[in-house]
Protein backbone atom coordinates (compact mmCIF):
# COMPACT_ATOMS: atom_id res chain seq x y z
CA UNK A 1 0.00 0.00 0.00
CA UNK A 2 1.77 3.34 -0.82
CA UNK A 3 2.10 6.06 1.90
CA UNK A 4 -0.98 8.30 1.81
CA UNK A 5 -0.92 11.61 3.16
CA UNK A 6 -3.31 14.75 4.93
CA UNK A 7 -2.14 17.62 5.43
CA UNK A 8 -4.68 20.00 7.31
CA UNK A 9 -4.70 23.59 6.99
CA UNK A 10 -6.30 25.54 9.28
CA UNK A 11 -6.86 29.28 7.90
CA UNK A 12 -8.14 31.97 9.09
CA UNK A 13 -8.32 34.05 5.91
CA UNK A 14 -9.71 33.06 2.85
CA UNK A 15 -9.76 29.56 1.42
CA UNK A 16 -9.05 30.37 -2.30
CA UNK A 17 -6.09 32.08 -1.60
CA UNK A 18 -4.79 29.27 0.63
CA UNK A 19 -5.72 26.74 -2.06
CA UNK A 20 -4.13 28.87 -4.94
CA UNK A 21 -1.00 28.78 -3.48
CA UNK A 22 -0.99 25.14 -2.84
CA UNK A 23 -2.16 24.49 -6.09
CA UNK A 24 0.52 26.46 -7.75
CA UNK A 25 3.21 24.38 -5.43
CA UNK A 26 1.60 20.89 -6.34
CA UNK A 27 1.65 21.78 -10.01
CA UNK A 28 5.38 22.58 -9.72
CA UNK A 29 6.02 19.50 -8.04
CA UNK A 30 3.99 17.47 -11.24
CA UNK A 31 1.13 16.36 -9.46
CA UNK A 32 -2.36 16.44 -10.82
CA UNK A 33 -4.77 17.67 -8.59
CA UNK A 34 -8.86 16.92 -7.57
CA UNK A 35 -10.03 20.37 -6.67
CA UNK A 36 -13.08 18.93 -5.11
CA UNK A 37 -15.80 21.90 -4.79
CA UNK A 38 -19.06 21.89 -3.00
CA UNK A 39 -21.42 22.91 -6.25
CA UNK A 40 -21.31 24.12 -9.18
CA UNK A 41 -21.38 27.71 -8.05
CA UNK A 42 -17.81 26.97 -6.49
CA UNK A 43 -16.43 25.01 -9.96
CA UNK A 44 -16.95 28.18 -11.77
CA UNK A 45 -15.79 30.33 -8.99
CA UNK A 46 -12.66 28.63 -8.07
CA UNK A 47 -11.73 27.62 -11.75
CA UNK A 48 -12.48 31.64 -13.16
CA UNK A 49 -10.12 32.43 -10.02
CA UNK A 50 -7.15 30.23 -10.93
CA UNK A 51 -6.98 31.85 -14.16
CA UNK A 52 -6.03 35.54 -13.00
CA UNK A 53 -4.68 34.32 -9.94
CA UNK A 54 -1.04 34.89 -11.36
CA UNK A 55 0.45 36.99 -13.88
CA UNK A 56 3.47 34.91 -14.47
CA UNK A 57 2.16 31.03 -13.88
CA UNK A 58 -0.41 29.20 -16.26
CA UNK A 59 -1.72 25.98 -14.47
CA UNK A 60 -3.63 23.93 -17.47
CA UNK A 61 -6.87 23.69 -15.73
CA UNK A 62 -11.00 22.60 -16.49
CA UNK A 63 -13.96 21.18 -15.64
CA UNK A 64 -16.66 19.61 -17.36
CA UNK A 65 -18.44 22.78 -18.17
CA UNK A 66 -15.71 24.27 -19.98
CA UNK A 67 -13.20 21.62 -21.48
CA UNK A 68 -15.16 17.70 -22.33
CA UNK A 69 -13.83 14.75 -20.10
CA UNK A 70 -11.74 13.32 -22.94
CA UNK A 71 -9.42 16.38 -22.91
CA UNK A 72 -9.35 16.43 -19.25
CA UNK A 73 -6.15 14.50 -19.45
CA UNK A 74 -4.36 17.90 -20.68
CA UNK A 75 -5.56 19.60 -17.41
CA UNK A 76 -3.09 19.51 -14.26
CA UNK A 77 -6.14 20.89 -12.22
CA UNK A 78 -9.93 19.04 -12.51
CA UNK A 79 -12.16 20.94 -10.67
CA UNK A 80 -15.73 18.86 -10.02
CA UNK A 81 -18.50 18.28 -7.39
CA UNK A 82 -17.51 14.70 -7.47
CA UNK A 83 -15.19 12.09 -7.51
CA UNK A 84 -13.68 12.67 -11.51
CA UNK A 85 -10.63 10.73 -12.25
CA UNK A 86 -10.71 12.09 -15.51
CA UNK A 87 -6.86 14.01 -15.13
CA UNK A 88 -6.10 10.79 -13.05
CA UNK A 89 -5.21 12.87 -10.13
CA UNK A 90 -2.88 12.28 -7.12
CA UNK A 91 -3.59 14.57 -4.84
CA UNK A 92 -7.37 15.61 -3.59
CA UNK A 93 -8.07 19.42 -2.49
CA UNK A 94 -10.87 20.76 -0.73
CA UNK A 95 -11.98 23.23 1.64
CA UNK A 96 -13.60 21.08 4.47
CA UNK A 97 -15.97 18.94 3.11
CA UNK A 98 -18.05 15.63 4.40
CA UNK A 99 -15.93 13.28 2.80
CA UNK A 100 -17.98 9.97 4.47
CA UNK A 101 -19.86 10.28 1.14
CA UNK A 102 -17.37 9.93 -1.19
CA UNK A 103 -15.60 6.13 -1.42
CA UNK A 104 -13.01 6.26 -3.70
CA UNK A 105 -10.72 8.66 -1.67
CA UNK A 106 -8.15 5.48 -1.43
CA UNK A 107 -7.32 6.11 -4.97
CA UNK A 108 -5.35 9.74 -3.76
CA UNK A 109 -1.98 9.48 -2.71
CA UNK A 110 -2.30 13.12 -0.77
CA UNK A 111 -5.18 15.03 0.43
CA UNK A 112 -5.46 19.02 1.29
CA UNK A 113 -8.30 19.65 3.35
CA UNK A 114 -8.24 23.21 4.18
CA UNK A 115 -10.85 24.37 6.79
CA UNK A 116 -12.06 27.68 8.59
CA UNK A 117 -10.34 28.30 12.28
CA UNK A 118 -14.03 27.98 13.79
CA UNK A 119 -14.21 24.24 12.21
CA UNK A 120 -11.30 22.18 13.81
CA UNK A 121 -13.98 19.47 15.89
CA UNK A 122 -15.04 18.77 11.81
CA UNK A 123 -11.56 18.64 11.05
CA UNK A 124 -10.76 15.77 13.68
CA UNK A 125 -13.84 13.47 12.55
CA UNK A 126 -12.40 13.85 8.91
CA UNK A 127 -8.98 12.86 10.36
CA UNK A 128 -10.53 9.94 12.01
CA UNK A 129 -12.44 8.64 8.64
CA UNK A 130 -9.17 9.06 6.76
CA UNK A 131 -7.20 7.17 8.69
CA UNK A 132 -9.78 4.41 8.44
CA UNK A 133 -9.12 4.33 4.72
CA UNK A 134 -5.52 4.58 4.81
CA UNK A 135 -4.44 7.65 5.26
CA UNK A 136 -2.57 7.43 8.57
CA UNK A 137 0.31 9.71 7.92
CA UNK A 138 -1.86 13.43 8.89
CA UNK A 139 -0.16 17.13 10.19
CA UNK A 140 -2.08 20.31 10.77
CA UNK A 141 -0.65 23.67 10.14
CA UNK A 142 -2.30 26.66 11.60
CA UNK A 143 -2.12 29.76 10.33
CA UNK A 144 -1.23 33.11 12.18
CA UNK A 145 -1.55 35.72 10.77
CA UNK A 146 1.20 35.85 7.85
CA UNK A 147 2.64 32.87 9.69
CA UNK A 148 1.64 29.35 10.02
CA UNK A 149 2.88 26.87 13.21
CA UNK A 150 2.79 23.11 12.67
CA UNK A 151 0.48 20.52 15.11
CA UNK A 152 -0.69 17.07 15.05
CA UNK A 153 -4.26 16.99 14.32
CA UNK A 154 -5.32 14.49 17.05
Amino acid sequence: MPNRSVVFYCIESEFWATAYRLVEKLYSAGERLLFLCDNDDEVSSYSSRLWTYSKLAFIPSGSRRIISASDAEFCYVWFSTTMEFYNTPTCLLHNGLDMTKFNTIERFCKIMDVFNVDLMAAARTRSEFYKKNGFRNQKLWIQVGQSWKSENIT
